[in-house]
């Protein structure tokens, strides 16, 4: 059997048991460190390994890495420590694994230990958790050119404003000196008319440039679901895309802004309904999710369109990138910083030809 376990005193017993300091340094480090040997066994470990894989000292000590690590029966074909064994130093890497259901990222480095005679006898791995580095160095940049964009939108906004009051102006003045015209007056009021959207286009983009305090009631989320999904419904039957809902009904009530609320549903629904070619579906499923030991009510928005690899997937919630031929790239990055506002969360899962998958959820 591939997966058999080294004696202790044969290999762990002769390293780690007879350098107990180093044992009681390595329990000390939050990241997680195995050390193990030319045949890929693991002869040595601290606790925050055992926490990583979620599994027991029994579980790691003397078993293969690969099993250990990833559930393999073979060597993991990104593998470094081979390279390490053969006396050249690998540069780090990043390795995505999934934890609780949540994609996690990691970030590998090898060490290798030598014996007296200048030959690599083992191989220490130091593992560091860098999801929510990652996730905050994302988060800053995409800050920054927020703060850029809407500081432009704000400028631009401003300085339309005042030549269209002067347009208005001048319309009105027009209005009444050709008052018996009818000709005159049809088109002028048009004018009248466009630039009052003009008018309220730019007041829209000033809003949207100042922070929005959000109007927090507390209520089912059954409701805001129902009346997003009666406004999008007409396209989807027209496109023949059939949205079908699956939500429980115990599901508690939770503090939200109904209007933004909706704005996410809506943007999340014609997202899906765009990524369909052709007819198809749309599955929104409601129900209880706990993470780190906090409650959220998660609706997913399950989609039956082309989906797209997981790697254009994380990047949807970029300002202005977009895969469609039409699209802003705008949607799914207000989604995310309403639901942000909300202390809730927001991913993707997507696989190319196999449809996506929308998560969002709010804390209870």
């Amino acid at each position: 059997m591939l997966n058999t376990l080294v004696t202790p005193d044969a290999v762990r017993g002769s390293f780690s048991e007879s350098h107990p300091v180093l044992q009681s340094i390595f329990d000390g480090i939050t990241d997680g460190i195995l050390v193990i040997d030319q045949h890929y066994r693991v002869i040595m470990f601290n606790k925050a390994m055992e926490k990583f894989m979620g599994k027991t000292a029994e579980e790691i000590e003397g078993h293969f890495c690969f099993f250990v690590c990833h559930s393999n029966n073979v060597v993991c074909e990104d593998c470094q420590a081979q390279t390490a064994f053969s006396n050249i130093c690998p540069p780090s890497r990043i390795k995505q694994c999934f934890k609780d259901n949540l994609r996690r990222q990691f970030e590998i480095r090898n060490f290798p230990l030598r014996n007296a005679d200048g030959k690599v006898e083992f191989m220490v791995e130091y593992i560091k958790d860098i999801t929510e580095r990652q996730f905050m160095e994302k988060e800053l940049m995409e800050s920054r050119r927020l703060a850029i964009i809407g500081e432009m939108a704000a400028k631009t906004s401003h300085e339309i404003r005042n030549p269209l009051q002067a347009m208005e102006g001048a319309a009105h003045y027009l209005l009444q000196e050709y008052a018996g015209d009818e000709k005159i007056q049809k088109y002028l009021g048009l004018i009248k008319e466009q630039i009052g959207r003009l008018n309220k286009v730019t007041t829209d983009m000033l809003e949207n440039t100042r922070p929005r305090l959000l109007c927090m009631e507390k209520a089912l989320i059954n409701g805001a679901l129902l009346k997003s999904v009666a406004i999008i419904e007409e396209q989807a039957r027209r496109r023949d895309i059939n949205v079908e809902l699956f939500l429980d009904e115990r599901l508690p009530e939770v503090k939200y802004d109904t209007e933004r609320m909706q704005q996410v549903f809506i943007n999340v629904l014609r997202n899906a309904m765009d990524a369909i070619d052709g007819a198809g579906s749309i599955e929104i499923v409601g129900a209880m999710r706990q993470i780190n030991g906090e409650n959220f009510i998660e609706i997913s928005f399950i989609d039956s369109g082309i989906g797209v690899s997981q790697e254009i997937a994380d990047r949807l919630f970029e300002s202005f990138y977009t895969t469609k031929k039409n699209g802003t790239g705008l949607g799914l990055p207000i989604v995310k910083e309403i639901m942000k506002n909300h202390g809730g969360y927001t991913f993707i899962e997507s696989n190319p030809g196999g449809g996506a998958c929308v998560r969002i959820g709010l804390p209870v």
